[in-house]
């Protein structure tokens, strides 16, 4: 059993692609964790992380996701970049 570790995930191209390597191996994958989830829209209307979930139907969990972020961000006065981030989730966000 394989448990995938990746920084973030876009559209899950990448997770994707490691499944067919792994099943092709002869293992099989347990799960995926990504250091942020930057709750950005998949290839439709849900997030990347749900897609992947639902389409490979392994678990999906986050050290970090983008709420928390930018909680952190509010938290310590860092105006500037926690307007990038938030134009950022309002324009990929789900």
């Amino acid at each position: 059993r394989v448990l995938i570790v990746d920084d973030v995930i876009t559209a899950g191209t990448a997770i994707r692609e490691s499944v067919e390597i792994i099943r092709a191996s002869g293992a099989t994958p347990a799960g995926v964790l990504i250091a942020l989830d930057r709750e950005e829209r998949g290839l439709g209307e849900r997030s990347a992380v749900q897609e992947v979930n639902e389409a490979l139907a392994l678990p999906v969990v986050s050290v970090l996701r983008l709420r928390d972020l930018l909680a952190h961000l509010e938290s310590a006065g860092e105006d500037a970049v926690l307007e990038a981030v938030r134009a950022y989730r309002d324009r990929y966000g789900v």
